[in-house]
């Protein structure tokens, strides 16, 4: 398909070459028959004044004196001069050729006959015009002069020459001229045609450089109020795109949609980290191709069967066991088909929860149970009778005693780590020595490894001080020396070792007791968890200790991590920050 520019040069150049030839074409027959009717009219005088002027009286003229007239005539008018008699008899002939015929002249016989018809003729590349000459009224003879019109067509050749370079020159001038013209009217069209494929190409910055009033300046003006409002509509559509895709990414709940056609559109890192597919490999893909979860696919075909919202629980396995809610609905966001969204919530964290609820009152409930039964029982003995007895009484006493002040420990340390877990205490935090602190909470503890034949050391290689809350962090230490003096035999040992570092301190309480098993280490910090149920309670534990170590730790904005060998013993690792005024000292 030709261009604007081109269609509109070669318009020009048809419309200025039609116009010159045509022009040229008109001047030149006009030209030519002006020049003929100003030969006719030549001749026609010239032959009225050479019938009049000869002398025509003898009736018998003679061909001498005729044809010296002729040729002197001839050569006067430069043209060949031919005379008649009244009955056709050449008298005379410029050329000399005195045996024309006049009825092969059909000019020269209408003369002769004296008929009212146009004495000029054409024949032959020649102008013919011939007259009658009469006397008295009467034709006496005819006089015919004949033109050579050779000169006129080579001034007609010389015309059409002129036309033709005319014709270049116009040629050569309106296409230069239209060119100019057209590229005038068609710039600014390829400009706006260009800005026009930018824009659809994302380039909405581009901009039409024109000015003016005419249309095409409306047209450049009217792309460039389309194109700043394409922009801040791309714009607007980006950031709210932008937005979603955040919110997408950082819903803690997994996602997957599918279009109309059953392929996965959206895939979100939940949905990843779920169950260990990469987006890449099901985007694009038959939803009905996932493996995993099994039931998955089946909710998302009846759900969109059906239009209307489901919620179902899935349990998954892998890449670790997790219970999740699948919450489907339909999404009628085309006409061809319905498509779902499935968004999956991981209820294992609340799951657990409900079971450590359940498991607490279980706890409680029994760890409540066995004192008061027992003090309730032993009562109802003293009661019944055994008050007589001053040993069996004191006995009793002694149990009933015992077991309220175990009730009491459990109350209080249940209280405790429910102001703890609720952030409801406040700690006071003050620089202490922490040497003095440990050898302080260790000589509390003395007497207890004394009974039970325990050696223990403390290793602090610097002392220093730390900003931590005293009360507090004595009941860290006592819960963990309790604890490992619970579980190492006699004979065994328990060290308190207290290390500074650039920009943090540990506290390490470590023993040698019977040892954690690998299995039961991520548990030993819940609530009312033993490993050796037996020993705890015969000990007076209350499986709350190490969950309110754990808790007042973290108050200090501090770290616990425990290691463990069966048979080997038990480390307790304790990190705290360094604040600035523990650097300051």
């Amino acid at each position: 398909m030709r261009s604007l520019r081109a269609r509109i040069t070669w318009s020009f150049l048809l419309l200025i070459g039609c116009s010159v030839l045509g022009t040229g074409i008109f001047v030149a027959l006009l030209l030519r028959s002006s020049y003929i009717d100003s030969l006719t009219t030549r001749l026609e005088t010239e032959g009225r004044m050479l019938a009049e002027t000869i002398a025509w009286t003898d009736s018998h003229p003679s061909r001498r004196q005729f044809q010296q007239v002729a040729e002197v005539y001839g050569k006067a008018l430069d043209a060949q001069i031919t005379i008649f008699d009244k009955n056709g008899r050449v008298l005379g002939d410029s050329t000399g050729d005195l045996s024309l015929n006049y009825k092969a002249y059909p000019e020269v016989e209408s003369a002769l006959q004296k008929e009212k018809k146009d004495p000029t003729v054409i024949r032959d590349n020649f102008l013919h015009a011939a007259l009658p000459v009469e006397r008295d009224g009467d034709v006496v003879g005819a006089i015919r002069i004949s033109l050579d019109i050779q000169e006129v067509n080579q001034s007609l050749e010389k015309v059409w020459v002129s036309l033709a370079l005319g014709l270049m020159i116009a040629y050569g001038l309106a296409g230069f001229f239209s060119s100019r013209i057209a590229s005038s009217v068609t710039s600014p069209l390829e400009e706006i045609t260009q800005v026009a494929r930018d824009i659809a190409q994302k380039k909405f910055h581009r901009r039409v450089q024109q000015t003016g009033k005419d249309e095409v300046a409306q047209l450049g003006q009217a792309i460039n109020r389309m194109a700043h409002s394409l922009q801040k509509q791309m714009e607007t559509i980006r950031k709210s795109e932008r937005r979603l895709h955040s919110i997408i990414e950082s819903l803690e709940s997994g996602l997957i949609m599918i279009d109309p056609t059953g392929k996965v559109s959206l895939v979100n890192r939940s949905f990843e980290r779920l169950f260990g597919v990469p987006a890449q490999d099901i985007i694009g893909r038959s939803y009905k191709k996932l493996t995993y979860p099994y039931d998955l696919t089946d909710w998302i075909t009846e759900c969109a069967e059906s239009g209307e919202r489901m919620r179902n629980e899935i349990q998954i396995y892998f890449p670790e066991e997790r219970m999740l809610e699948a919450n489907l609905a339909p999404m009628w966001v085309e006409r061809n088909g319905v498509g779902v969204v499935v968004v999956l919530h991981d209820l294992t964290a609340i799951r657990r929860l409900e079971q450590l609820r359940k498991d607490f009152v279980a706890n409680v409930s029994h760890e409540l149970k066995t004192p008061i039964t027992s003090i309730r029982g032993f009562s109802e003995t003293l009661l019944d009778g055994a008050m007589g007895d001053p040993d069996t009484c004191r006995e009793f006493l002694q149990i009933i005693n015992e077991e309220s002040l175990r009730l009491q420990r459990l109350i209080g340390e249940l209280l405790d780590l429910s102001k703890i877990e609720s952030k409801q205490i406040n700690l006071k935090r003050e620089l202490i020595r922490i040497d003095q602190m440990v050898q302080s909470v260790v000589k509390t503890m003395e007497e207890r490894f004394r009974a039970k034949q325990q050696a223990w050391s403390v290793k602090i290689a610097e002392p220093f001080e730390v900003e931590v809350d005293k009360d507090r962090f004595r009941q860290i230490l006592l819960n963990l020396l309790s604890n490992a003096s619970n579980y190492t035999p006699p004979g065994g040992r328990i060290t308190v070792e207290v290390e500074k570092r650039d920009e943090s301190w540990l506290c390490k309480v470590s023993d040698t007791g019977i040892g954690i098993p690998k299995e039961d280490l991520p548990r030993v910090f819940e609530r009312f968890y033993r490993v050796d149920k037996a020993r705890a309670r015969d000990s007076g534990g209350t499986g709350l200790g190490l969950a309110i170590v754990k808790h007042l730790v973290e108050a200090h904005q501090g770290e616990i991590e425990v290691s463990s060998q069966i048979g080997q013993g038990t480390t307790f690792t304790l990190s705290f920050p360094m604040t600035k005024k523990d650097r300051n000292t």
